[in-house]
């Protein structure tokens, strides 16, 4: 199995990675040629040795065992500049799938794809909110063997399962520590999985299976440095930093629901007052909407103030009434005071807003401009770029699948660490 070999401290050490040889060579020679390809392709076997610094001969008995393998194809010729016309090369991503899932409150989403995150089946079942981690466990477990089953047709290798799940993830154990949108504490999934499917298994917070949707299919491509900000019923941070995901001393970077923002404060879940997602969250709009409602009695929603729902206000703001575009306005602004905190201290690039929350996004986001102009790099860079994330339905699965892929083709430098998709049949 595939498998992190992050250490205590974040220290890898010199013990566990491979020695120096020509089978090591050959390895990484192998997977840098594969992600020239899937990333950048296609390409000829001269277009890959110029950007890998590899000789022709060697790109040539890469690219034929890749061909071998079922890993690559040709896929035509380029013109001629005097000599042979160039023969292009291409990645093959339905070579094998992966199951890419998302537990959320009360539902299971689930996403077969290939080796791009492509998704080309998908499934969702609902449980009990609150049910308890072992009976969704083994509902996750039958949904996936469904969907595997149900697509056999399309699978000629299915190679992994990744998952996204809101709370604290030991990534390297394979395990959630504690979801307290979920209230579980820590549930093995890896150990749970693996007993019934022989294939690696995954899992990271659902906010950064987002963040690496984003790096890998969306605007994040363009940044070496971002922040992927979700918004819905609650908030948190996925942290691009050198285009790899930021996770802090043990899973908990990007909580940013719970930075303080106002003293005294609104209440918040986890027990404390002030926090961002208390002041910006659905339910700070619904009760936000009910408090300006108390002036504005001539408002759409006045009659529905004692049953006010996410749809109703975002319906009435859509019409125009004051008192729920005031409401989402406040939100933003809020938001923005955070956000404001964030470039201050991290200095990113970009900021990547997305979640069901967004959604309102044209009376969310004039709330946050009106506030990041007051960031303090705001005299030397006065431009900032925000963006709302344009990945669309299927965003976290894909990320989630991301994480399988990443691990299948990462470039095998530690002992025990397999050759990239090695063992699998052609």
């Amino acid at each position: 199995m595939l498998k992190s070999l992050l250490r205590s401290e974040g220290v890898v050490k010199l013990e566990h990675l491979r020695r120096g040889n020509k089978a090591l060579i050959k390895d990484l020679n192998r997977a840098l040629v594969l992600h020239h390809l899937r990333i950048h392709g296609p390409l000829s076997r001269t277009d890959i040795a110029t950007e890998t610094k590899l000789g022709l001969s060697t790109i040539t008995k890469i690219t034929d065992e890749l061909i071998t393998q079922g890993l690559i194809r040709e896929v035509g010729e380029g013109d001629s500049s005097g000599g042979r016309r160039p023969v292009f090369l291409e990645f093959i991503p339905h070579y094998g799938h992966v199951v890419g899932a998302k537990i959320e409150k009360g539902q299971l989403v689930l996403a077969l794809t290939d080796l791009e995150a492509e998704i080309v089946a998908k499934d969702s079942i609902a449980f009990p909110v609150g049910a308890p981690a072992g009976e969704v466990l083994a509902l996750l477990a039958d949904a996936i063997a469904t969907l595997v089953q149900k697509n056999k047709a399309l699978i000629h290798r299915w190679l992994g399962i990744g998952i996204g799940i809101s709370g604290l993830v030991d990534q390297s154990a394979g395990e959630l520590v504690f979801s307290s949108l979920l209230g579980w504490g820590r549930v093995p999934f890896r150990e749970i999985l693996s007993q019934r499917f022989s294939v690696p298994v995954f899992i990271d917070n659902d906010v950064n299976t987002y963040a690496l949707a984003e790096l890998s299919y969306g605007y994040g491509r363009e940044a070496d440095d971002f922040l992927l900000v979700t918004i819905g019923a609650g908030i948190g941070a996925g942290l691009i930093l050198d285009k790899k995901i930021y996770r802090g001393g043990f899973g908990g970077a990007g909580e940013i629901g719970h930075m303080v923002i106002a003293t005294p404060g609104n209440p918040c879940y986890c027990g404390r007052q002030g926090c961002l997602e208390a002041h910006a969250g659905e339910q700070f709009i619904l009760s936000e909407c009910k408090r300006i409602l108390s002036q504005e009695k001539d408002s759409l929603l006045y009659n529905e103030r004692l049953q006010l729902t996410m749809e109703k206000v975002l319906k009435a703001a859509k019409a125009g009434d004051y008192a729920a575009r005031q409401a989402f306005y406040n939100a933003g602004r809020n938001l923005g005071i955070g956000l404001v905190n964030l470039i201050n201290i991290l200095n990113p690039t970009t900021i990547i807003l997305a979640g069901e929350g967004m959604v309102a996004e044209e009376f969310i986001l004039p709330g946050i401009k009106g506030v990041l102009p007051t960031n303090f790099f705001n005299r030397f860079h006065p431009e900032y770029d925000l963006r709302v994330s344009r990945l669309g339905e299927g965003a976290w699965e894909k990320g989630a699948a991301t994480l399988v892929i990443n691990e299948l083709f990462k470039a095998p430098i530690y002992q025990g660490q397999k050759t990239v998709l090695s063992g699998i049949g052609n």
